[in-house]
């Protein structure tokens, strides 16, 4: 994201070779999450961090993640290396604490077994392709996140601000921001999206354009109404990328983006780009409690609470990330850290 998520619009185009995040794939339809995904396994064999998987996520959220190398999991089209154990722990912790959890407390009971991520593989390095790089990818309705390798949780320490913010926004935007975009397809798979949400940019939708058709023409897609680039690619992604940016922004990063969306996109447009996305918000709030009975901003608050680290803020505010130390196993599976 060129602006504050830096996920989906760092996409300029393929044949610039950059760094992209496929976010979802066509098929992602196929996994069904009211059934049951998670089978136990016999764990006497299993490394402690594969206890944790299972023990964890698997039997409490109906979650089946893999993190060792599976020649079958890994696309055909791109090369990728598996990831560490080690590094796989951050990731699990990092989603554990700024996503499950987030959902257990302040969700309605079942909220997170149901309508949260299926099925989730991990891999150490980029997906290298001959025109692009991938950050990952959901074919057949499996969420394959890459690079997991170069996951940093950031150190608050010493006098380098700029390089803890950086760290900071890589983990949140590239990584944390992409579990709330997926568990949002869940929903709008449950209970389609409503007419008056599609009706708002229903011929401003792109398909495979999304990335291309806003740099071309050097147009913000905020102002047409999309929160980022990505979201311009369909409904059902507008949806997504509306819910997991609006989940993991601090109120004043929103506003800014708010502040960027306030024009029109055509001079014939009746609607500025921020009218469009605050009733796209309002719609989508309605949506949320009048289906499952979620309130958005309570659950955004604790995201917020969780994820926030910012350091042009208050001690007191950012702490609450920076105190965790996500290389370690919980207490209950012997604090141990995995040797790669």
């Amino acid at each position: 994201m060129l602006t504050a998520m830096k996920l989906f619009n760092k996409i300029i185009a393929p044949l610039l070779l950059s760094a992209a995040l496929v976010s979802c794939g066509s098929s992602s339809d196929e996994v069904d999450p009211k059934r049951p995904i998670f089978s136990p396994l016999d764990t006497t064999t299993m490394t402690e961090v594969q206890k944790y998987v299972q023990n964890y996520f698997g039997k409490k959220f109906n979650v089946d993640i893999r993190y060792n190398y599976e020649d079958r999991l890994a696309s055909n089209l791109y090369k990728l290396g598996p990831a560490s154990e080690a590094q796989a722990l951050k990731y699990l912790n990092l989603m554990r604490y700024t996503f499950f959890e987030v959902y257990e407390k302040v969700a309605p009971k079942g909220f997170a077994e149901r309508h949260t991520i299926k099925q989730l593989v991990l891999f150490g390095t980029l997906g290298y392709g001959p025109t692009q790089n991938l950050l990952g990818e959901a074919p057949f309705g499996m969420i394959q996140v890459y690079d997991i390798n170069r996951l940093t949780i950031p150190y608050l320490g010493g006098d380098d601000l700029s390089g803890f913010n950086y760290y900071y926004e890589r983990a949140r935007d590239n990584y944390i921001q992409t579990l709330y975009h997926e568990s949002a397809h869940t929903l709008h798979q449950d209970t389609p999206v409503p007419e008056a949400f599609l009706k708002l940019t229903i011929s401003d939708y792109q398909q495979d354009n999304a990335f291309s058709y806003w740099y071309v023409r050097g147009i913000s897609s905020l102002t047409a109404g999309f929160i980022s680039d990505y979201a311009s690619k369909s409904p059902e992604e507008d949806f997504a990328e509306l819910y997991g940016t609006y989940m993991v922004l601090l109120p004043e990063e929103w506003e800014k983006l708010m502040v960027q969306a306030d024009h029109k996109y055509k001079s014939d447009s009746r609607y500025t780009g921020r009218e469009i996305l605050e009733r796209k918000l309002a719609i989508m709030k309605e949506y949320l409690k009048a289906n499952y009975h979620l309130d958005i901003d309570v659950v955004r608050a604790e995201a917020n609470r969780r994820i926030c680290a910012k350091v042009n803020l208050p001690s007191a505010e950012y702490y609450e990330f920076v105190k965790n130390d996500f290389s370690m196993l919980p207490p209950s599976y012997y604090s141990t850290v995995p040797k790669d």
